[in-house]
Formats: C-alpha cells, sequence, structure tokens
C-alpha cells in the first residue's frame, strides 16, 4: 500500500505471524502460521544465522518437516532481532508426531539452542477475503508489518469496514497488496496484522491513483472519505509498526 495508506489509513487502519511470501499462496489450508520473534544470545547474531542455515539443510531430508522463512527486523522497537515463520498450515499440522523428531530437537538443542537469548511464539489465521496477493511474490524483499487492536464489541463493525475497503480497492486496480491476519494465540487479545509487500524500500513510494483518490472517489468524495474513516476508525486502534526483510539464505533448504 501507500503513503496515504499509511498516513491516511494507517493511521485509522493502522503487524508475526503475517503474510510473507512463498508459502502463503500454495494448496489451499487452514491458513494458519506459527511465527516466532528471536532475540540472538549477545554477540551471537551471525553464529546464530549459520546454526539455523545448517539445521535447515539438515532437517530437509525428513519428511513432515515445517519449513520456516527468516526475517530480519529493520525498524520499529525491535529491531536487530529475527522471525522465524512457517505458513499455510492446517491446525492438525501441530499434532503430527514423526520418529525423527527427538533426533532433530537434539540436533536443534546442540546447535541452534545456546544461540538464542529469547524467544516469543504465536499463532495466526489468515484474513484470505479481506486480503489481495501478488500473483507471484518473486522480488518482493520487504515487508511493512503493523499491528492492530480491535475493541471489544466492536469486531463485526470492523470487519465490514475493512471488506468494504478492500473491495473498493480491489474494483478501483489499487497498485499496492496487502494481507490481513488474525492472530489466535499469543500476541494481545483481538489483534490483527497488517502486512504490506514492497520489493525493497522503494516499493513505500505511493502508487498512482492513491489509495485516497480510490476510495474517496468510491465513496463520493473527500468529505464522505473522512466521514467513513473517522466512523471506522472508532473500532479499533493502531499499535507498532515495523519493516522486515527477508532472509533468503537463512531461509534455504538446500533446493
Amino acid at each position: 500500500m501507500t503513503a496515504k495508506l499509511r498516513g491516511t489509513v494507517l493511521v485509522v487502519l493502522v503487524a508475526l505471524c503475517w503474510l510473507l511470501p512463498a508459502q502463503a499462496q500454495e494448496t489451499q489450508t487452514e491458513g494458519i502460521a506459527r511465527v516466532i520473534m528471536i532475540t540472538p544470545t549477545a554477540g551471537h547474531d551471525q553464529a546464530l544465522i549459520e546454526a539455523i542455515t545448517g539445521y535447515h539443510k539438515w532437517i530437509a531430508k525428513f519428511e513432515g518437516h515445517h519449513r520456516y522463512q527468516w526475517y530480519e527486523v529493520l525498524t520499529g522497537p525491535h529491531t536487530g532481532k529475527y522471525i522465524a515463520r512457517t505458513a499455510n498450515h492446517n491446525w492438525a499440522d501441530f499434532d503430527a508426531e514423526y520418529e525423527w523428531q527427538k533426533e532433530a530437537d537434539e540436533v536443534f538443542a546442540r546447535d541452534v539452542a545456546p544461540n538464542v537469548g529469547a524467544a516469543e511464539a504465536w499463532f495466526t489465521t489468515e484474513m484470505r477475503e479481506m486480503s489481495h496477493f501478488p500473483e507471484s511474490f518473486e522480488g518482493y524483499t520487504h515487508f511493512q508489518v503493523e499491528d492492530w487492536y480491535v475493541k471489544n464489541g466492536q469486531y463485526g463493525k470492523f470487519r465490514r469496514g475493512l471488506q468494504r475497503v478492500t473491495d473498493i480497492l480491489k474494483a478501483g486496480n489499487f497498485g499496492g497488496y496487502w494481507s490481513f491476519y488474525s492472530v489466535a494465540s499469543g500476541g494481545h487479545g483481538n489483534q490483527v496484522q497488517l502486512v504490506l509487500p514492497n520489493r525493497g524500500w522503494a516499493g513505500m513510494a505511493e502508487p498512482e491513483p492513491s489509495f485516497f483518490d480510490i476510495v474517496s472517489e468510491a465513496l463520493g468524495g473527500a468529505e464522505a472519505f473522512d466521514e467513513f474513516m473517522a466512523d471506522w476508525g472508532t473500532t479499533f486502534e493502531s499499535g507498532h509498526s515495523r519493516m522486515v526483510e527477508l532472509m533468503p539464505e537463512a531461509s534455504d533448504y538446500g533446493d
């Protein structure tokens, strides 16, 4: 999305758990993702990345393993931390047990865990009907992630407003892409996350026609736009915003 979206909607509209490339658009599942925010042990950044890269290539030989993509947090209060995310799952995937798990746990504990200072995990669910994905994520390297918190008793109105904006942007051929996720476990209550994929920092530039241009025209003008946004904005509050960058090598399983 755009500067106008971030400046107007993100103030009004404006999150690990998120759409990030590759995994999100394979076969249709329940759309569950497990996301882990990782703080490296002090001075162990390089050792952590080398260890997880080696671990991924080692575990790739086992059927049923979950593929994690890694991201570095570039801005916001978690700058310098890492995010690991495995997506496109059903809930039942996390109940599965395999003979190789004990060995994998031992290898992880030996090679990777000493480089992890702290970790926080949560699960998210794709809000597919509210999202607009590109046909391919090739070339998308940076992802703006923003947290929103829906107020108690306002979830229905929040979803209706979000669906209306989504439909308008799609019909107006808006030049950006976005995805929404609800936090199913971990995080905060009533938390929703917005992810905006970009082709590097240049992707932050506002496309034409802008978010404001498309939505205000569909609603009947600038005054109607302001009224809608002010009313919809009462249903939620915005939280942290951060840019994360895909780490291809740390996400490589040797294929």
